[in-house]
Protein backbone atom coordinates (compact mmCIF):
# COMPACT_ATOMS: atom_id res chain seq x y z
CA UNK A 1 0.00 0.00 0.00
CA UNK A 2 1.60 3.21 -0.93
CA UNK A 3 1.60 6.75 1.39
CA UNK A 4 -1.43 7.91 -0.93
CA UNK A 5 -3.41 4.70 -0.17
CA UNK A 6 -2.77 5.03 3.50
CA UNK A 7 -4.14 8.34 3.53
CA UNK A 8 -6.80 7.79 1.50
CA UNK A 9 -8.29 4.79 3.85
CA UNK A 10 -7.18 7.34 6.71
CA UNK A 11 -9.32 10.14 5.18
CA UNK A 12 -12.21 7.55 4.51
CA UNK A 13 -12.19 5.97 7.95
CA UNK A 14 -12.18 9.37 9.72
CA UNK A 15 -15.15 10.29 6.98
CA UNK A 16 -16.72 7.24 7.51
CA UNK A 17 -20.05 7.30 5.10
CA UNK A 18 -19.89 4.96 2.15
CA UNK A 19 -16.25 3.05 2.23
CA UNK A 20 -17.37 -0.09 1.26
CA UNK A 21 -20.48 0.70 -1.25
CA UNK A 22 -20.79 -1.83 -3.61
CA UNK A 23 -22.72 0.66 -5.82
CA UNK A 24 -21.94 3.93 -7.10
CA UNK A 25 -23.16 7.10 -5.65
CA UNK A 26 -25.11 8.32 -8.46
CA UNK A 27 -27.15 4.57 -8.93
CA UNK A 28 -28.08 4.86 -5.19
CA UNK A 29 -29.51 8.36 -6.28
CA UNK A 30 -31.34 7.13 -9.27
CA UNK A 31 -32.95 4.24 -6.76
CA UNK A 32 -33.79 6.15 -4.41
CA UNK A 33 -35.46 8.63 -6.88
CA UNK A 34 -37.15 5.59 -8.23
CA UNK A 35 -38.83 5.10 -4.77
CA UNK A 36 -39.61 8.54 -4.31
CA UNK A 37 -41.88 8.84 -7.90
CA UNK A 38 -44.00 5.53 -6.86
CA UNK A 39 -44.03 7.12 -3.27
CA UNK A 40 -45.54 10.48 -4.91
CA UNK A 41 -47.30 7.90 -7.24
CA UNK A 42 -48.89 6.48 -4.42
CA UNK A 43 -49.28 9.81 -2.67
CA UNK A 44 -47.29 8.53 0.22
CA UNK A 45 -44.73 11.76 2.13
CA UNK A 46 -42.36 8.83 2.95
CA UNK A 47 -41.62 5.52 3.81
CA UNK A 48 -40.52 3.44 6.82
CA UNK A 49 -38.03 0.28 5.78
CA UNK A 50 -37.77 -2.36 7.85
CA UNK A 51 -36.47 -4.44 5.21
CA UNK A 52 -32.61 -5.41 5.04
CA UNK A 53 -33.00 -5.96 1.44
CA UNK A 54 -34.55 -2.44 0.92
CA UNK A 55 -32.30 -0.46 2.70
CA UNK A 56 -29.33 -2.43 0.84
CA UNK A 57 -31.12 -1.78 -2.66
CA UNK A 58 -31.09 2.06 -1.58
CA UNK A 59 -28.24 2.66 0.51
CA UNK A 60 -26.02 -0.15 0.54
CA UNK A 61 -26.40 -0.75 4.36
CA UNK A 62 -25.50 -4.18 4.75
CA UNK A 63 -25.86 -5.44 8.33
CA UNK A 64 -26.81 -8.55 9.59
CA UNK A 65 -28.76 -6.90 12.40
CA UNK A 66 -32.05 -7.07 10.17
CA UNK A 67 -33.69 -9.65 12.83
CA UNK A 68 -33.66 -6.27 15.52
CA UNK A 69 -36.11 -3.09 15.42
CA UNK A 70 -34.26 -0.75 12.29
CA UNK A 71 -35.33 1.47 10.39
CA UNK A 72 -34.62 3.88 7.47
CA UNK A 73 -36.62 6.58 6.31
CA UNK A 74 -36.75 7.57 3.12
CA UNK A 75 -39.31 10.96 3.00
CA UNK A 76 -40.44 12.39 -0.35
CA UNK A 77 -38.08 15.00 -0.29
CA UNK A 78 -35.41 12.66 -0.55
CA UNK A 79 -34.13 13.12 3.40
CA UNK A 80 -32.99 9.70 5.09
CA UNK A 81 -32.87 8.62 8.29
CA UNK A 82 -31.49 5.30 9.90
CA UNK A 83 -32.33 4.44 12.98
CA UNK A 84 -30.43 1.28 14.18
CA UNK A 85 -28.60 -0.31 17.54
CA UNK A 86 -25.69 0.77 18.55
CA UNK A 87 -23.65 -2.09 17.91
CA UNK A 88 -24.80 -1.80 14.01
CA UNK A 89 -23.41 1.80 13.75
CA UNK A 90 -20.46 1.79 12.78
CA UNK A 91 -21.27 -1.05 9.90
CA UNK A 92 -24.17 1.55 8.91
CA UNK A 93 -21.20 4.18 8.15
CA UNK A 94 -19.26 2.12 6.68
CA UNK A 95 -21.52 0.29 4.23
CA UNK A 96 -24.17 3.05 3.26
CA UNK A 97 -24.04 6.42 1.66
CA UNK A 98 -26.63 7.26 4.97
CA UNK A 99 -25.92 10.68 6.63
CA UNK A 100 -27.84 10.56 9.24
CA UNK A 101 -27.24 7.45 11.14
CA UNK A 102 -29.29 7.33 15.00
CA UNK A 103 -28.93 4.37 17.40
CA UNK A 104 -30.92 2.59 20.38
CA UNK A 105 -29.50 1.49 23.17
CA UNK A 106 -30.99 -2.26 23.88
CA UNK A 107 -32.15 -2.94 27.05
CA UNK A 108 -35.04 -3.94 29.67
CA UNK A 109 -36.50 0.12 28.87
CA UNK A 110 -35.43 0.31 25.23
CA UNK A 111 -38.54 1.59 23.00
CA UNK A 112 -36.98 2.10 19.49
CA UNK A 113 -40.63 2.62 18.00
CA UNK A 114 -40.66 5.52 20.43
CA UNK A 115 -37.05 6.92 18.89
CA UNK A 116 -38.59 6.56 15.78
CA UNK A 117 -41.65 9.08 16.54
CA UNK A 118 -39.25 11.15 17.65
CA UNK A 119 -37.29 10.82 14.27
CA UNK A 120 -39.90 11.45 12.34
CA UNK A 121 -41.27 14.67 14.07
CA UNK A 122 -37.98 16.02 13.32
CA UNK A 123 -38.39 15.17 9.40
CA UNK A 124 -42.16 16.98 9.82
CA UNK A 125 -43.96 13.86 9.83
CA UNK A 126 -47.13 15.01 11.92
CA UNK A 127 -50.63 14.69 9.77
CA UNK A 128 -48.53 12.99 6.70
CA UNK A 129 -49.35 9.57 5.24
CA UNK A 130 -46.99 7.62 5.37
CA UNK A 131 -45.68 3.69 3.66
CA UNK A 132 -44.71 0.83 6.43
CA UNK A 133 -43.05 -2.16 5.34
CA UNK A 134 -44.87 -4.21 7.74
CA UNK A 135 -43.67 -7.74 6.12
CA UNK A 136 -40.10 -7.74 7.20
CA UNK A 137 -37.84 -10.29 9.56
CA UNK A 138 -37.72 -7.27 12.06
CA UNK A 139 -40.69 -5.87 12.29
CA UNK A 140 -41.93 -8.77 14.64
CA UNK A 141 -45.88 -8.73 15.58
CA UNK A 142 -44.63 -7.57 19.04
CA UNK A 143 -42.38 -4.62 17.65
CA UNK A 144 -45.02 -3.72 14.75
CA UNK A 145 -48.28 -3.50 17.47
CA UNK A 146 -45.57 -0.95 19.24
CA UNK A 147 -45.03 1.11 16.03
CA UNK A 148 -48.47 1.45 15.62
CA UNK A 149 -48.96 2.74 19.50
CA UNK A 150 -46.19 4.91 19.17
CA UNK A 151 -47.21 6.38 16.40
CA UNK A 152 -51.37 6.75 16.96
CA UNK A 153 -52.29 10.40 16.62
CA UNK A 154 -48.92 11.37 14.82
CA UNK A 155 -48.92 9.94 10.99
CA UNK A 156 -51.40 7.70 9.11
CA UNK A 157 -49.38 4.42 8.01
CA UNK A 158 -50.02 2.76 4.84
CA UNK A 159 -48.86 -0.68 3.63
CA UNK A 160 -46.02 -0.25 1.33
CA UNK A 161 -44.60 -3.56 1.66
CA UNK A 162 -44.19 -4.13 -1.94
CA UNK A 163 -42.86 -0.76 -3.03
CA UNK A 164 -39.46 -1.37 -3.75
CA UNK A 165 -39.54 -5.38 -4.33
CA UNK A 166 -35.48 -4.73 -4.78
Amino acid sequence: MTQGDKNHTASALAEGNGINIHFTRTEFAARQARAIAEMRRLNLDGLLMFRQESMYYLTGYDTFGYVFFQCLYLGADGQMTLLTRAPDYLQARFTSVIDDIRTWVDGPNASPALELRSILLDHGCQGKRLGVEWEAYGLTGRNAMRLQSALEGVCTLEDASDLLNP
